[in-house]
């Protein structure tokens, strides 16, 4: 046991050394709706997370863009805070991050109800593959630097895919921490999607964005970006929702952002 931790602390600073977060490039970051209201305590673990994220991913460039040093910051920044406190382990399962441009267009097999497959095309400002890479959109990221407190943030997004994807797929239901209880989280959740689903069926107004109707996968996506960047929105939202992601990111940032 003190060997590994030994070897896991090496490596710690041997990415804090490599890929450090300097002052002033934190400065630039700091004041994101989603970082700014972290405790000096987890704003110094979100650093060192950050530095050990940069030295596992690969960034590539897609259509031409170069990715520079202070993209790979704000990406790296805004991914590492919902695994705060649950770890790195939970981006194990990947090591590529793709960066188009501007949205793309992907093609995927949707099956009707009849059994029937379609090829359609779709445009994207991300996506995260099941055994592969998150693919992010550079003109989307940088849309939402200027509007980082209205609920919308595609990097958290993807990599809510991410930490969904480790427990038998993207299905809404994360690979949960020992002594979680699943039963409430699966009360919970079904019931917040279903009155989703059926307002919007209805046509009546709902508190988030639509694309969270999409699919359990993706309310817990959408939400989990409403709980970052929104959060006393999500909290007046859906309290019962605010509560179990609450519990499973192990942050309240509703209470911080009233401090």
């Amino acid at each position: 046991m003190y060997l590994l931790r030994k070897l896991e602390n090496w490596r710690v600073l041997s990415a804090i050394k490599k890929y450090p977060v300097r002052f002033s490039d934190w400065a630039s970051i700091r004041s994101l709706a989603c970082i700014r209201n972290l405790t000096s305590v987890e704003k110094a673990r979100l650093r060192i997370l950050i530095s050990v994220f940069l030295k596992q991913k690969i960034f590539v460039g897609e259509q031409d863009i170069f990715i520079t040093d202070e993209m790979k910051l704000i990406v790296a920044a805004q991914a590492c805070v919902p695994v705060l406190k649950l770890g790195l382990n939970y981006y194990s399962g990947f090591v590529q991050i793709n960066i188009y441009p501007t949205a793309f267009w992907v093609e995927h097999n949707d099956q009707d109800e009849g059994g029937i497959i379609h090829r359609k095309k779709r445009l994207l400002s991300g996506e995260s593959w099941q055994r592969g890479p998150v693919v992010l959109s550079w003109k989307d990221i940088k849309l939402d630097l200027k509007h980082d407190n209205e609920g919308h943030n595609v990097i958290i997004h993807e990599f809510a895919h991410k930490i969904d994807m480790l427990n038998q797929g993207a299905n809404g239901v994360p690979l949960f921490p020992v002594n979680f209880n699943t039963d409430e989280w699966g009360k919970v959740f079904r019931q917040a999607y279903h009155q989703l689903l059926s307002r919007q069926q209805h046509h009546k107004k709902t508190c988030i964005n639509l694309y969270a109707a999409t699919s359990p996968a993706e309310y817990f996506a959408v939400v989990s970006e409403y709980f970052f960047t929104m959060p006393l929105h999500l909290k007046q939202c859906s309290h019962p929702v605010y509560n179990e992601l609450k519990l499973f990111y192990q942050q309240d940032p509703a209470l911080k952002s009233k401090s």
